[in-house]
């Protein structure tokens, strides 16, 4: 049968404001998992987004697989602009330099960035008639739905994307609420696999979060 594999992209950069790259163990961690799949890509199409930790976890893997082409580029496999939800909950973080200055004061900035993103993504998906965002919750589950819609069921496909749009397709297979699918996305490991399969014409999930190319790798599991 034939599968969708949802790949989260490797481990990104560690400065907030920089996050879209890919990190030396991010880069670690794909080719971890190129290696591992190298005998099962073939000529399966391979997808990305087009943010830079998309394109650089494809390249890396298909480094590593051999894979003799080039991903397509697909901007619906992006993720959803999390500075613009947060900075729509906290104003004052449209400064750059505000926001540094609050994340130093914390004695531990990555939780409280992690606290005041959560409260933001509760907002995002029940906004005041007032809020301005760049993609609304709903416009971001129909383009990440569109994904799978369109997708061939008589071919396997490799889609190089982000946990937000992964848990999107998850709590929708699985009737999550979004606080499940909060929850879903901060616990999806960088470079691991959630699988949907093709059954009948339509597209059934499979797998969440596969991570078999990391098993003697511990020192190569991150979430962020």
């Amino acid at each position: 049968m034939n599968r969708i594999h949802l790949i989260r992209h490797g481990q990104a950069a560690e400065d907030v404001l920089s996050y879209d790259d890919l990190s030396p163990l991010g880069e670690r961690q794909i080719a971890a998992l190129g290696a591992f799949y190298r005998d099962q890509v073939r000529e399966s199409p391979l997808y990305s987004g087009t943010l830079t930790r998309h394109r650089k976890s494809a390249r890396v893997f298909i480094e590593a697989t051999g894979y003799p082409g080039e991903p397509v580029s697909d901007p619906r496999l992006n993720e959803f602009d999390f500075l613009d939800i947060v900075r729509q909950y906290v104003p004052a973080w449209e400064d750059a330099e505000q926001l540094r200055a609050d994340l130093a004061e914390q004695p531990s900035p990555d939780r409280y960035f992690l606290r005041v993103f959560r409260e933001a993504l509760f907002r995002w998906f029940e906004p005041p008639e007032d809020a301005t965002y760049a993609e609304t919750w709903a416009d971001f589950r129909a383009r990440t739905r569109a994904i799978l819609n369109d997708a061939d069921p008589d071919q396997t496909h490799w889609l190089f994307t982000s946990g937000g749009v992964i848990s999107s397709l998850v709590a929708d297979a699985l009737d999550l609420n979004p606080a499940q699918m909060i929850r879903l996305n901060l616990h999806l490991a960088n470079g691991s696999v959630t699988t949907f399969q093709s059954f009948k014409g339509r597209w059934r999930l499979l797998s969440i979060n596969q991570m078999q190319h990391l098993h003697d790798k511990p020192d190569l599991v991150t979430f962020r």
